[in-house]
C-alpha cells in the first residue's frame, strides 16, 4: 500500500522563466491511500517507413510466436515479445506511384490530383480530436526530411502528398516538424505564459531549462519517496542530455554554415548531420513528450514517400530512391538492405527507451500502441501490396504481440481501425463510404 500525505497533481508542471517542464508519472500522484497504481494513459504512435521494403529480407519465412527473424527485423530480435509482425496488407486506396500511395497510408481514400476532392481525415487526427483535450499537445507531427526534398507534382499530386502522412481536413496536410530545438522548446517552453523574450534570452546566454526549474527540483527531491527520486533524475538526465545533443547539433551546424552555403545548401539550425543522430533525437523527445503525458498521439517520419535521401555514412552514394529502382541489380538491393536495416535499428532504439521506462508494474511501452509501416512493399514497382506493418505495444494487453501474423490482401485501414478500438476511439469518422476499411483487422485484437 502507498501512504502518502498529500498526492501531487497529475498534470503538474515545474515553471520557470519562460519554461514550463511536465513531470512524468510518479508514485506522489497517486492518491493518498491508494492501493493500486490505478489505469496509465494509453499512448498511440505511427512510425512511417518511407520508400518500400526488399521483401525477401523484410518478410519472415514463417508465421506464429515462433516466426523466424528476417534479416531486416534482425535488430528487434530482443523486443521480439513486444512487437507483432503483419504481412500480405495492402494499401488498397493506394492509387498511383508514391503520393497516392503516401496520401492513402493514414486516410484510407484514394488521392486523385485531378478531381479536387483531396483525401480525407487522417486516423491520427481522428484520435487527436477525441482525446487531445485531455493533453498539453493534441498531438505531434515529426520527421527528419525537410519540405522541399518533397517531390512535387507526382501522380499529378503536390509535394506534400508525400510529405505528410497526417491530414487535418481532406485538403489541409499538417506538415512535418523536422527541426530538434523547435520541438524541444514546443516541450518544455511554456506555452500558458510564453515570454518569447525570456526565451530567446536564456537560450543566447544558453542556460539549461533545468537551470531555470532547479530550485523546485531540489524541493521537490526532498516530498518524495526513493524510487520517484530515482525516477526524476532518470527523467532529468534524459532532458539534459537531448538539450546537450542539440546544442552539439547547433554548433556543428553553425561551423559547416559556409561551407554549405557555398555549395548552394542549406541545413536548419540545430539538425544534426547524421540520419540515425538525427532520428535518435526526434525518437528522445517523442518518448519524454509520451512519458510526460504532453501528448498521447505522435506520427514520425522516417523520411518522405520516395526520398532520394543520400546515406553516405552506408557507403551509399545514389539517393534513396533512385537505389529503390534497382531493377534487380544486386549491388543497389544490398545498399538497400542496409537503408532498412539501418532503420530497423532505429526502431530498436526507440524500443529500448519506451520499455526502460516504467509505470507501475508495466513499462511505457506496455501503455502503448506504436504501428511502424509504410505505404509500399516493392518500391522497384511502385506496389502498394504487402506492405511493412508492424504492431508494438500491447496497449495494456488489449493487442497480440510476439507474432507474426499473414493475410491476404486484407487494407492497413483495418489495422488503424483496430488502433482505435484498443484506444477507445469512435470510428465513425474514418468508416467513410470512400474509406477502404472493411473493419478490426482479425486476430490483432485481444
Amino acid at each position: 500500500m502507498l501512504i502518502f500525505k498529500k498526492s501531487i497533481p497529475r498534470r503538474t508542471f515545474l515553471r520557470g522563466t519562460g519554461v514550463a517542464m511536465a513531470l512524468p508519472f510518479l508514485d506522489a500522484m497517486v492518491p493518498a491511500m491508494a492501493n493500486e497504481m490505478g489505469k496509465q494513459p494509453l499512448r498511440i504512435g505511427y512510425l512511417y517507413l518511407n520508400t518500400g521494403r526488399i521483401q525477401d529480407s523484410w518478410v519472415p519465412s514463417t508465421t506464429g510466436p515462433d516466426y523466424e527473424m528476417s534479416p531486416t527485423l534482425a535488430p528487434l530480435a530482443k523486443y521480439r515479445k513486444d512487437v507483432t509482425v503483419l504481412s500480405g496488407l495492402d494499401v488498397v486506396a493506394g492509387k498511383g506511384s508514391h503520393s497516392g500511395p503516401c496520401a492513402s497510408f493514414m486516410t484510407g481514400v484514394t488521392a486523385n490530383g485531378y478531381d479536387n476532392k483531396g483525401v480525407a481525415v487522417s486516423v491520427d487526427q481522428i484520435i487527436a480530436k477525441q482525446i487531445g483535450e485531455e493533453t498539453q499537445l493534441a498531438s505531434m507531427e515529426l520527421g527528419v526530411d525537410p519540405p522541399e526534398w518533397a517531390f512535387n507534382r507526382v501522380d499529378g499530386l503536390a509535394g506534400y502528398y508525400t510529405s505528410t502522412i497526417s491530414w487535418r481536413n481532406p485538403k489541409t496536410p499538417l506538415p512535418r516538424q523536422i527541426n530538434p530545438r523547435k520541438v524541444f522548446e514546443r516541450l518544455f517552453g511554456d506555452t500558458d505564459t510564453l515570454d518569447p523574450v525570456a526565451m530567446q534570452r536564456r537560450l543566447a546566454r544558453k542556460i539549461s531549462v533545468l537551470d531555470e526549474v532547479s530550485e523546485r527540483v531540489k524541493r521537490m527531491m526532498t516530498t518524495v519517496n526513493a524510487s520517484d527520486r530515482y525516477k526524476l533524475e532518470e527523467y532529468l538526465d534524459s532532458v539534459r542530455e537531448i538539450e546537450r545533443n542539440i546544442e552539439v547539433a547547433e554548433s556543428k551546424t553553425a561551423e559547416s554554415a559556409d561551407d554549405l552555403a557555398a555549395m548552394g545548401l542549406e541545413r536548419p539550425v540545430g539538425i544534426p548531420s547524421l540520419y540515425a543522430d538525427h532520428v535518435k533525437l526526434m525518437m528522445d523527445m517523442m518518448v519524454l513528450a509520451y512519458q510526460t503525458d504532453m501528448t498521447r498521439m505522435i506520427t514520425f517520419m522516417f523520411g518522405h514517400e520516395g526520398s532520394n535521401r543520400n546515406f553516405l555514412e552506408l557507403g551509399a552514394k545514389d539517393g534513396h530512391h533512385s537505389l529503390s529502382h534497382h531493377k534487380g541489380n544486386p549491388a543497389s538491393i544490398e545498399l538497400i538492405k542496409k537503408i532498412e536495416y539501418h532503420q530497423s535499428e532505429m526502431i530498436a532504439y526507440f524500443l529500448e527507451k519506451m520499455t526502460s521506462i516504467k509505470e507501475g508494474d508495466s513499462t511505457l511501452l506496455d501503455n502503448s500502441v506504436i504501428v511502424a509501416g509504410g505505404a509500399h512493399g516493392d518500391a522497384n514497382l511502385h506496389m502498394h501490396t504487402n506492405v511493412p506493418v508492424m504492431v508494438m505495444g500491447n496497449a495494456q494487453n488489449r493487442i497480440r504481440t510476439g507474432t507474426h501474423l499473414k493475410y491476404e490482401g486484407d487494407p492497413v485501414s483495418n489495422v488503424h481501425v483496430a488502433v482505435m478500438n484498443v484506444g477507445d476511439i469512435d470510428p465513425a469518422e474514418f468508416l467513410t463510404e470512400r474509406s477502404d476499411a472493411t473493419g478490426i483487422l482479425k486476430g490483432l485484437v485481444v
